[in-house]
């Protein structure tokens, strides 16, 4: 399958991007940045899988942004779906084959930390699978820059740095879905210094681990988690928050492909 989109995608487009960027539920502004772009649907590519939840269009955009040649994912793909995990990640794997050098991933999550606000957005410096898919009572954090690319990762701070964002860092955990999570879970989280929560982009981090790809990770903090905020949650609030939130974040990722044209 792998084969057969990237063969599509270069059939419709001359275009060799440097940069995969996977965009979250409601993330979708960035695409409006691109010149000299084309649109190809997920439901045009034969024996392509397409997307089923909202805020996630399910669509590559190909084009360049300030010169640099970039592909995105508008829409990605989870576990809750009824997937297997190898199709999880397969946004990643397709990056890899059109010969992407750089990955952004970027989500909308749950904040885990009151004194922050819904709208900031997140550097992922770190992960835990709080799926507990395999294993029942192992508890293991991933960092470093095997996962995260350290130049990538200072490039992000500094770019959040120059547009005053306020500088959020820390670590993703990765939860099953679709249902939010119980107050209980969040406490449980809380416990173990996660600062944002949701149901996709780990598998995708490790897979650009598997295959070597540099990665940068990026979170839109849309809503306080479950047990945090005093009202219930909905996922037309995260898409909202995230629709909000767009310009901005595709102002900072506007910076930081400012940044990597010049690496």
């Amino acid at each position: 399958m792998i084969s057969n989109v990237v063969d599509y995608l270069k059939m419709h487009t001359k275009i060799r991007p440097k940069v995969g960027i996977i965009l979250g539920s409601g993330l979708q502004k960035l695409s409006l940045l691109l010149d000299k772009k084309k649109i190809v649907k997920y439901s045009d590519i034969p024996s392509f899988i397409d997307t089923s939840v909202d805020g996630h269009a399910g669509e590559f955009i190909i084009g360049e942004i300030n010169g640099l040649d970039v592909i995105c994912a508008n829409g990605r793909f989870h576990y809750y779906e009824g997937l297997s995990y190898d199709k999880v990640h397969i946004i990643i794997d397709i990056f890899n084959k059109m010969e992407c050098e750089y990955i952004i991933t970027t989500n909308s999550s749950g904040c885990l930390e009151s004194s922050w606000a819904p709208g900031d957005l997140m550097l992922i410096d770190s992960h835990i699978d709080m799926t507990f898919r395999n294993i029942i009572d192992t508890i293991d954090r991933k960092y470093g820059n095997e996962y995260y690319n350290t130049n990538l990762y200072k490039i992000a701070i500094q770019s959040m740095q120059d547009m005053n964002l306020p500088l959020r860092t820390g670590t993703y955990g990765w939860t099953l879905g679709p249902t939010y999570e119980t107050p209980a879970e969040i406490k449980f989280m809380k416990n173990l210094d996660i600062q944002a929560v949701g149901m996709s982009t780990v598998p995708e981090i490790e897979r650009a681990h598997q295959l070597g790809m540099k990665l940068l990770g990026i979170a839109c903090l849309t809503n306080y988690a479950v047990g945090i905020a005093s009202t219930p949650l909905t996922h037309d609030e995260v898409v909202e928050q995230a629709n909000k939130s767009g310009e901005e974040f595709s102002q900072l990722i506007f910076n930081i492909l400012k940044k990597i044209k010049e690496i």
